[in-house]
C-alpha cells in the first residue's frame, strides 16, 4: 500500500491518499517522433567536438567531479548550506503525521512557487479540518516526498473538484507595487502647458 500524507490539526488526524497531478493529465500529451525518407523512428545520439565520434543513446553520463576533477560517488556527497556547514538530513514526510497549521492567508500561500500539485483523496478526514477546507481555507505544512536536505512548503487547498495540496518554495522576492498613487482624474496635470509643439 501506498504510502500516505498524514496531518495533525489541532489534535485531528487526517490521512489523504495521493497522485501527482501534472499537466499530462489535465492536457494530456502529444510526442513528436523523427522519422528517415522510410518511416522508422530516428535516435539521438552526440557528436563530439572534434566531430569525429558518434556517440548513441546511453553511451554518455553524468559525473559528479570534486574539485580535482576526481569522480565523486553519489552517496558520498554532503549538502552544505551558504557558509559551508553540513546540512542534516530531512526524513520522508510520507507516512508520517505532521502538524497542520491554518488557516493561513492567500498571501502566504502566493509567497511561494507551487510546480507540484497533487490531488488528494481523504481516507479519514478530522471534521475541524472538513469544515475550514469547505469555507476556503489555506492549511500549511511541510513536506518531503523522500529523503533529502530540505523539506518545503505545503498547502491544503479545495475548490469544486476536490482537495489539493501545492507544494513549494518562498518565491524570494516582493510583489511589485506602485511607488505612488495615480493622480486623480481632476487633479491638473502640472506638466501640460510646458511643451507647445507649435513653437517648433
Amino acid at each position: 500500500m501506498a504510502r500516505q500524507l498524514l496531518f495533525d490539526f489541532d489534535g485531528e488526524p487526517s490521512a489523504f491518499d495521493l497522485t501527482r497531478h501534472g499537466r499530462e493529465k489535465l492536457h494530456g500529451r502529444k510526442r513528436k517522433v523523427v522519422v528517415d525518407d522510410e518511416g522508422r523512428p530516428c535516435q539521438r545520439a552526440l557528436l563530439t567536438e572534434d566531430g569525429a565520434t558518434l556517440i548513441p543513446p546511453g553511451g554518455a553520463a553524468e559525473l559528479y567531479l570534486d574539485a580535482a576533477f576526481d569522480v565523486v560517488e553519489k552517496g558520498d556527497r554532503q549538502a552544505v548550506d551558504a557558509a559551508g556547514r553540513a546540512l542534516e538530513p530531512v526524513p520522508s514526510t510520507l507516512g508520517v503525521a505532521q502538524r497542520l497549521v491554518g488557516p493561513v492567508s492567500a498571501q502566504r500561500l502566493l509567497d511561494h512557487v507551487t510546480p507540484v500539485v497533487y490531488q488528494l483523496d481523504p481516507a479519514s478526514l478530522g471534521p475541524r479540518l472538513q469544515a475550514g477546507l469547505a469555507e476556503g481555507g489555506v492549511y500549511e505544512s511541510r513536506f518531503s516526498y523522500v529523503d533529502g536536505w530540505d523539506a518545503q512548503a505545503l498547502f491544503l487547498v479545495q475548490n469544486d473538484t476536490g482537495v489539493y495540496a501545492l507544494v513549494g518554495r518562498p518565491t524570494g522576492f516582493d510583489w511589485v507595487r506602485r511607488a505612488t498613487p495615480p493622480p486623480a482624474e481632476d487633479e491638473a496635470d502640472l506638466f501640460e502647458d510646458d511643451l507647445d509643439f507649435g513653437m517648433l
